[in-house]
Protein backbone atom coordinates (compact mmCIF):
# COMPACT_ATOMS: atom_id res chain seq x y z
CA UNK A 1 0.00 0.00 0.00
CA UNK A 2 3.10 2.55 1.00
CA UNK A 3 4.54 1.83 -2.64
CA UNK A 4 1.25 2.55 -4.19
CA UNK A 5 0.47 5.66 -2.06
CA UNK A 6 3.95 6.96 -2.91
CA UNK A 7 3.34 6.85 -6.90
CA UNK A 8 0.29 8.30 -6.22
CA UNK A 9 1.51 10.61 -4.78
CA UNK A 10 4.21 11.63 -7.45
CA UNK A 11 1.73 11.84 -10.17
CA UNK A 12 -0.35 14.51 -8.07
CA UNK A 13 2.39 16.37 -8.08
CA UNK A 14 3.46 16.37 -11.44
CA UNK A 15 -0.22 17.17 -12.25
CA UNK A 16 -0.44 20.04 -9.96
CA UNK A 17 2.52 21.61 -10.79
CA UNK A 18 1.46 21.35 -14.84
CA UNK A 19 -1.79 23.37 -13.73
CA UNK A 20 0.42 26.03 -12.18
CA UNK A 21 -0.38 25.57 -8.77
CA UNK A 22 1.42 27.22 -5.88
CA UNK A 23 3.08 23.77 -4.35
CA UNK A 24 4.26 24.82 -1.00
CA UNK A 25 0.76 26.52 -0.31
CA UNK A 26 -1.66 24.43 -1.89
CA UNK A 27 0.22 20.56 -2.51
CA UNK A 28 -0.89 18.97 0.54
CA UNK A 29 -4.47 20.39 0.52
CA UNK A 30 -4.94 19.03 -2.89
CA UNK A 31 -3.35 15.58 -1.98
CA UNK A 32 -5.58 14.67 0.85
CA UNK A 33 -8.38 16.07 -1.39
CA UNK A 34 -7.57 13.83 -4.09
CA UNK A 35 -6.52 10.37 -1.91
CA UNK A 36 -9.95 11.14 0.26
CA UNK A 37 -11.77 11.03 -3.32
CA UNK A 38 -9.80 8.16 -4.47
CA UNK A 39 -10.52 5.78 -1.31
CA UNK A 40 -14.50 7.11 -1.13
CA UNK A 41 -14.87 5.90 -4.58
CA UNK A 42 -12.76 2.62 -4.20
CA UNK A 43 -14.76 1.75 -0.71
CA UNK A 44 -17.55 2.66 -2.56
CA UNK A 45 -16.72 0.19 -5.60
CA UNK A 46 -15.68 -2.40 -2.57
CA UNK A 47 -19.11 -1.86 -0.87
CA UNK A 48 -21.29 -2.57 -3.80
CA UNK A 49 -19.31 -5.74 -4.89
CA UNK A 50 -18.58 -7.52 -1.57
CA UNK A 51 -20.96 -6.15 0.95
CA UNK A 52 -23.80 -8.65 1.22
CA UNK A 53 -24.86 -6.80 4.57
CA UNK A 54 -26.12 -3.68 2.02
CA UNK A 55 -28.43 -6.34 0.09
CA UNK A 56 -32.34 -6.41 0.63
CA UNK A 57 -33.26 -9.43 2.42
CA UNK A 58 -35.02 -11.99 0.07
CA UNK A 59 -38.63 -11.59 0.45
CA UNK A 60 -40.93 -14.78 1.04
CA UNK A 61 -44.36 -13.65 -0.33
CA UNK A 62 -44.66 -16.22 -2.97
CA UNK A 63 -47.63 -17.18 -4.35
CA UNK A 64 -47.41 -21.12 -5.81
CA UNK A 65 -48.79 -22.68 -8.48
CA UNK A 66 -48.27 -26.48 -9.82
CA UNK A 67 -47.96 -27.71 -13.50
CA UNK A 68 -48.05 -31.75 -14.15
CA UNK A 69 -46.42 -32.40 -17.62
CA UNK A 70 -48.65 -34.49 -19.54
CA UNK A 71 -47.65 -36.27 -22.85
CA UNK A 72 -48.94 -39.57 -23.95
CA UNK A 73 -50.18 -41.79 -21.18
CA UNK A 74 -47.29 -44.39 -22.53
CA UNK A 75 -44.45 -41.99 -22.93
CA UNK A 76 -41.89 -41.79 -20.40
CA UNK A 77 -39.66 -39.34 -19.46
CA UNK A 78 -37.74 -37.66 -16.72
CA UNK A 79 -36.82 -33.41 -16.98
CA UNK A 80 -33.89 -32.26 -15.05
CA UNK A 81 -32.42 -29.40 -16.90
CA UNK A 82 -34.39 -26.01 -17.11
CA UNK A 83 -33.21 -22.18 -18.26
CA UNK A 84 -35.27 -19.39 -19.54
CA UNK A 85 -34.49 -15.90 -21.05
CA UNK A 86 -37.96 -14.54 -18.75
CA UNK A 87 -40.49 -15.88 -17.18
CA UNK A 88 -42.47 -16.18 -20.46
CA UNK A 89 -39.68 -18.39 -21.94
CA UNK A 90 -38.12 -20.97 -20.06
CA UNK A 91 -36.94 -24.47 -21.61
CA UNK A 92 -36.72 -27.66 -19.73
CA UNK A 93 -34.76 -30.76 -21.39
CA UNK A 94 -34.67 -34.32 -19.73
CA UNK A 95 -34.52 -37.81 -20.74
CA UNK A 96 -37.39 -40.46 -22.08
CA UNK A 97 -38.18 -43.25 -23.81
CA UNK A 98 -38.95 -41.02 -27.32
CA UNK A 99 -37.80 -37.91 -28.57
CA UNK A 100 -40.74 -36.40 -29.30
CA UNK A 101 -40.79 -35.91 -24.93
CA UNK A 102 -37.53 -34.62 -23.60
CA UNK A 103 -38.13 -31.00 -24.74
CA UNK A 104 -40.44 -28.82 -23.42
CA UNK A 105 -41.16 -25.20 -23.49
CA UNK A 106 -43.56 -22.59 -21.53
CA UNK A 107 -44.65 -19.13 -22.66
CA UNK A 108 -45.98 -17.95 -19.75
CA UNK A 109 -49.36 -19.60 -20.22
CA UNK A 110 -48.93 -23.19 -20.61
CA UNK A 111 -45.88 -25.80 -21.06
CA UNK A 112 -46.31 -27.78 -24.35
CA UNK A 113 -44.14 -30.22 -26.16
CA UNK A 114 -41.37 -29.18 -28.48
CA UNK A 115 -41.65 -31.90 -31.25
CA UNK A 116 -38.02 -31.41 -33.18
CA UNK A 117 -37.18 -34.63 -32.01
CA UNK A 118 -33.63 -33.88 -31.29
CA UNK A 119 -32.58 -36.73 -28.65
CA UNK A 120 -34.15 -38.93 -25.91
CA UNK A 121 -31.63 -37.79 -23.78
CA UNK A 122 -31.28 -34.09 -23.82
CA UNK A 123 -28.88 -33.95 -20.79
CA UNK A 124 -28.88 -29.69 -20.51
CA UNK A 125 -29.97 -26.63 -21.63
CA UNK A 126 -28.77 -23.09 -21.45
CA UNK A 127 -28.87 -20.14 -22.86
CA UNK A 128 -28.54 -15.79 -23.94
CA UNK A 129 -31.58 -15.31 -25.44
CA UNK A 130 -34.92 -16.13 -26.90
CA UNK A 131 -33.17 -16.47 -29.92
CA UNK A 132 -30.19 -18.10 -28.66
CA UNK A 133 -30.86 -21.06 -26.43
CA UNK A 134 -27.83 -24.51 -26.76
CA UNK A 135 -28.53 -28.04 -25.55
CA UNK A 136 -26.54 -30.98 -25.82
CA UNK A 137 -27.11 -34.46 -24.99
CA UNK A 138 -25.79 -38.19 -23.58
CA UNK A 139 -24.69 -40.48 -25.03
CA UNK A 140 -25.02 -39.27 -28.85
CA UNK A 141 -22.76 -36.32 -28.33
CA UNK A 142 -24.74 -33.74 -30.02
CA UNK A 143 -24.95 -29.89 -29.72
CA UNK A 144 -27.88 -28.30 -30.83
CA UNK A 145 -29.13 -24.31 -31.23
CA UNK A 146 -32.28 -22.67 -31.49
CA UNK A 147 -32.66 -19.14 -33.01
CA UNK A 148 -35.94 -18.12 -32.06
CA UNK A 149 -37.36 -20.25 -34.87
CA UNK A 150 -36.17 -23.67 -35.13
CA UNK A 151 -33.35 -25.89 -33.94
CA UNK A 152 -30.21 -27.53 -35.30
CA UNK A 153 -27.76 -29.64 -34.89
CA UNK A 154 -24.87 -28.03 -34.77
CA UNK A 155 -22.28 -30.63 -33.67
CA UNK A 156 -22.36 -33.98 -33.68
CA UNK A 157 -19.50 -37.11 -32.81
CA UNK A 158 -18.79 -39.41 -35.34
CA UNK A 159 -15.97 -41.88 -33.45
CA UNK A 160 -18.07 -44.75 -33.72
CA UNK A 161 -15.83 -46.47 -31.82
CA UNK A 162 -16.32 -44.76 -28.63
CA UNK A 163 -19.12 -42.60 -27.15
CA UNK A 164 -19.48 -39.19 -25.74
CA UNK A 165 -21.58 -37.82 -23.26
CA UNK A 166 -22.09 -34.14 -23.02
CA UNK A 167 -23.81 -33.74 -19.66
CA UNK A 168 -23.31 -29.44 -19.20
CA UNK A 169 -23.38 -26.77 -21.45
CA UNK A 170 -22.90 -23.13 -20.46
CA UNK A 171 -20.92 -20.12 -21.44
CA UNK A 172 -20.51 -16.60 -20.77
CA UNK A 173 -20.92 -15.19 -23.74
CA UNK A 174 -22.43 -16.37 -26.79
CA UNK A 175 -19.09 -16.32 -28.71
CA UNK A 176 -17.10 -18.51 -25.72
CA UNK A 177 -19.25 -21.80 -25.04
CA UNK A 178 -18.12 -24.99 -23.30
CA UNK A 179 -19.67 -28.32 -23.16
CA UNK A 180 -18.57 -30.93 -20.87
CA UNK A 181 -18.48 -34.70 -20.00
CA UNK A 182 -17.14 -37.54 -20.82
CA UNK A 183 -15.81 -40.14 -23.80
CA UNK A 184 -16.45 -44.28 -22.99
CA UNK A 185 -14.02 -46.07 -24.80
CA UNK A 186 -16.21 -48.92 -24.30
CA UNK A 187 -14.43 -50.96 -22.46
CA UNK A 188 -14.50 -49.80 -19.12
CA UNK A 189 -12.06 -46.79 -19.53
CA UNK A 190 -13.52 -43.07 -20.46
CA UNK A 191 -11.45 -39.80 -19.87
CA UNK A 192 -13.14 -36.11 -19.13
CA UNK A 193 -13.62 -34.36 -22.57
CA UNK A 194 -14.01 -30.27 -22.95
CA UNK A 195 -15.67 -28.70 -25.55
CA UNK A 196 -15.44 -24.96 -26.60
CA UNK A 197 -17.02 -22.77 -29.18
CA UNK A 198 -15.60 -19.58 -30.31
CA UNK A 199 -18.54 -18.27 -32.14
CA UNK A 200 -18.30 -19.87 -35.39
CA UNK A 201 -17.06 -23.50 -35.12
CA UNK A 202 -16.39 -26.30 -31.84
CA UNK A 203 -13.20 -28.02 -30.78
CA UNK A 204 -11.85 -29.68 -28.10
CA UNK A 205 -9.84 -28.12 -25.26
CA UNK A 206 -6.45 -29.90 -24.79
CA UNK A 207 -6.17 -31.01 -21.69
CA UNK A 208 -4.67 -33.70 -19.43
CA UNK A 209 -6.39 -36.87 -19.59
CA UNK A 210 -8.37 -37.28 -16.36
CA UNK A 211 -10.30 -40.69 -15.46
CA UNK A 212 -13.38 -38.77 -14.76
CA UNK A 213 -16.69 -37.40 -15.85
CA UNK A 214 -16.99 -34.09 -16.05
CA UNK A 215 -20.89 -32.48 -15.16
CA UNK A 216 -20.93 -28.55 -15.44
CA UNK A 217 -19.25 -26.16 -15.66
CA UNK A 218 -19.70 -22.31 -14.61
CA UNK A 219 -16.99 -18.97 -14.13
CA UNK A 220 -18.09 -16.16 -11.14
CA UNK A 221 -17.85 -13.51 -13.85
CA UNK A 222 -17.52 -10.60 -11.41
CA UNK A 223 -14.11 -12.16 -9.74
CA UNK A 224 -12.24 -14.53 -11.63
CA UNK A 225 -11.37 -15.72 -15.46
CA UNK A 226 -10.92 -18.91 -14.20
CA UNK A 227 -13.58 -21.73 -14.90
CA UNK A 228 -14.60 -24.45 -12.45
CA UNK A 229 -15.55 -28.00 -13.03
CA UNK A 230 -17.42 -30.61 -11.40
CA UNK A 231 -16.52 -34.29 -11.62
CA UNK A 232 -17.23 -37.75 -11.23
CA UNK A 233 -14.82 -41.04 -11.15
CA UNK A 234 -16.94 -44.35 -11.10
CA UNK A 235 -15.14 -46.29 -8.67
CA UNK A 236 -16.34 -50.06 -7.60
CA UNK A 237 -15.28 -49.01 -3.69
CA UNK A 238 -17.84 -46.03 -4.00
CA UNK A 239 -17.89 -42.95 -6.47
CA UNK A 240 -15.38 -40.04 -6.33
CA UNK A 241 -16.58 -36.21 -6.65
CA UNK A 242 -14.29 -33.69 -7.72
CA UNK A 243 -13.97 -30.01 -8.55
CA UNK A 244 -11.53 -28.50 -10.70
CA UNK A 245 -10.37 -25.29 -11.70
CA UNK A 246 -9.61 -24.52 -15.40
CA UNK A 247 -7.34 -21.52 -16.19
CA UNK A 248 -7.07 -21.44 -20.50
CA UNK A 249 -6.31 -24.99 -20.89
CA UNK A 250 -4.70 -25.81 -17.51
CA UNK A 251 -6.65 -27.65 -15.25
CA UNK A 252 -6.15 -28.13 -11.40
CA UNK A 253 -7.67 -30.47 -9.29
CA UNK A 254 -8.92 -28.15 -6.31
CA UNK A 255 -11.04 -31.11 -4.37
CA UNK A 256 -11.76 -34.92 -4.12
CA UNK A 257 -13.96 -36.66 -1.93
CA UNK A 258 -17.12 -38.93 -1.79
CA UNK A 259 -19.23 -35.98 -0.36
CA UNK A 260 -21.28 -34.49 -2.69
CA UNK A 261 -20.30 -31.57 -4.47
CA UNK A 262 -21.83 -29.06 -7.06
CA UNK A 263 -21.02 -25.65 -8.33
CA UNK A 264 -23.20 -23.16 -8.00
CA UNK A 265 -23.01 -19.70 -9.94
CA UNK A 266 -25.04 -16.40 -8.37
CA UNK A 267 -25.28 -12.92 -9.06
CA UNK A 268 -21.54 -13.29 -10.73
CA UNK A 269 -20.05 -15.55 -8.04
CA UNK A 270 -18.74 -18.78 -7.61
CA UNK A 271 -20.41 -20.79 -4.67
CA UNK A 272 -18.69 -24.93 -4.30
CA UNK A 273 -21.24 -26.85 -2.28
CA UNK A 274 -19.64 -30.07 -0.37
CA UNK A 275 -21.89 -31.94 1.21
CA UNK A 276 -23.79 -29.49 3.81
CA UNK A 277 -20.94 -26.79 3.31
CA UNK A 278 -20.88 -23.66 0.74
CA UNK A 279 -17.59 -22.75 0.28
CA UNK A 280 -15.60 -20.20 -1.82
CA UNK A 281 -12.78 -21.02 -3.44
CA UNK A 282 -9.94 -17.43 -3.18
CA UNK A 283 -6.03 -17.60 -3.00
CA UNK A 284 -6.06 -21.77 -3.91
CA UNK A 285 -7.98 -22.12 -0.76
CA UNK A 286 -11.71 -23.42 -0.58
CA UNK A 287 -13.04 -21.38 2.95
CA UNK A 288 -16.34 -22.46 4.65
CA UNK A 289 -18.57 -19.36 3.70
CA UNK A 290 -21.97 -21.01 4.82
CA UNK A 291 -22.48 -24.19 7.31
CA UNK A 292 -25.37 -25.86 7.01
CA UNK A 293 -24.44 -29.01 8.91
CA UNK A 294 -27.38 -28.52 11.34
CA UNK A 295 -30.09 -28.13 8.58
CA UNK A 296 -31.78 -29.98 6.51
CA UNK A 297 -29.98 -28.56 3.91
CA UNK A 298 -29.30 -30.99 0.67
CA UNK A 299 -26.70 -28.53 -1.12
CA UNK A 300 -26.96 -26.56 -4.10
CA UNK A 301 -28.52 -23.05 -4.58
CA UNK A 302 -29.75 -20.55 -6.89
CA UNK A 303 -30.16 -17.26 -6.61
CA UNK A 304 -30.15 -13.55 -6.45
CA UNK A 305 -27.54 -12.41 -3.91
CA UNK A 306 -25.99 -13.78 -0.57
CA UNK A 307 -29.19 -12.50 1.00
CA UNK A 308 -31.95 -14.11 -1.35
CA UNK A 309 -30.97 -17.75 -2.50
CA UNK A 310 -32.56 -21.13 -2.61
CA UNK A 311 -31.75 -24.68 -1.84
CA UNK A 312 -32.98 -28.35 -1.17
CA UNK A 313 -33.94 -29.81 1.49
CA UNK A 314 -35.64 -32.75 3.39
CA UNK A 315 -38.50 -30.81 3.04
CA UNK A 316 -38.42 -29.42 -0.19
CA UNK A 317 -37.88 -26.24 -1.60
CA UNK A 318 -35.99 -23.49 1.30
CA UNK A 319 -34.86 -19.99 1.41
CA UNK A 320 -32.02 -18.40 2.86
CA UNK A 321 -32.46 -14.97 3.58
CA UNK A 322 -29.66 -13.94 5.27
CA UNK A 323 -30.43 -14.76 8.90
CA UNK A 324 -32.31 -18.84 8.87
CA UNK A 325 -33.45 -21.04 6.20
CA UNK A 326 -37.23 -21.68 5.90
CA UNK A 327 -39.05 -24.24 3.98
CA UNK A 328 -41.45 -21.98 1.31
CA UNK A 329 -42.26 -24.90 -0.30
CA UNK A 330 -42.84 -28.53 1.08
CA UNK A 331 -42.49 -31.61 -1.38
CA UNK A 332 -41.36 -34.64 -1.24
CA UNK A 333 -40.58 -34.80 -4.98
CA UNK A 334 -36.78 -34.69 -6.13
CA UNK A 335 -35.81 -30.95 -6.94
CA UNK A 336 -33.60 -31.38 -10.29
CA UNK A 337 -33.40 -27.43 -11.26
CA UNK A 338 -34.63 -24.05 -10.77
CA UNK A 339 -34.35 -20.85 -12.94
CA UNK A 340 -34.86 -17.98 -10.70
CA UNK A 341 -35.58 -14.23 -12.11
CA UNK A 342 -36.36 -10.93 -10.57
CA UNK A 343 -40.09 -12.01 -9.44
CA UNK A 344 -40.33 -15.31 -10.49
CA UNK A 345 -38.75 -19.03 -9.54
CA UNK A 346 -39.70 -22.21 -11.38
CA UNK A 347 -38.90 -25.53 -9.99
CA UNK A 348 -38.13 -28.70 -11.67
CA UNK A 349 -39.27 -31.77 -9.49
CA UNK A 350 -38.89 -35.07 -10.49
CA UNK A 351 -43.00 -37.20 -11.59
CA UNK A 352 -43.10 -34.15 -14.51
CA UNK A 353 -43.82 -31.02 -11.70
CA UNK A 354 -42.85 -27.86 -12.04
CA UNK A 355 -43.22 -25.46 -9.33
CA UNK A 356 -44.06 -21.66 -10.02
CA UNK A 357 -43.36 -19.22 -7.45
CA UNK A 358 -44.49 -15.31 -7.72
CA UNK A 359 -43.99 -12.66 -5.12
CA UNK A 360 -47.02 -10.81 -4.84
Amino acid sequence: MAFILKHRVTNITFYLYSYGFNMNQNLHFYIFVFLFSFFCINCEKEKCLNCPEDLEPGRRDYIWTVDTLKANPWDLFYLFSLWGSSPTDIWATGSGGASDVTLWHYDGVSWTRDLSCLSSNMMCVFGFAQNDVWACDAPGGGVYHYNGTQWTNVYKYKDTGTLLGLNNIWGDAPNNIYAVGAIDFLNGDYKGVILHFNGSSWSYLSIPEYRVGFTSIKRGMLESDKYYLSAVCFESTGDTNKIFELDDTVLKEIYSGQDRTSINEMAGRIYHCIDKKIYKYHDNLLTIWKDFSSTKHLGRIWGRSELDFFTVSTDGLTHYDGTDLVTLFPTKSFINNIAVFEKDIFVLCDNKIIIHGKLK
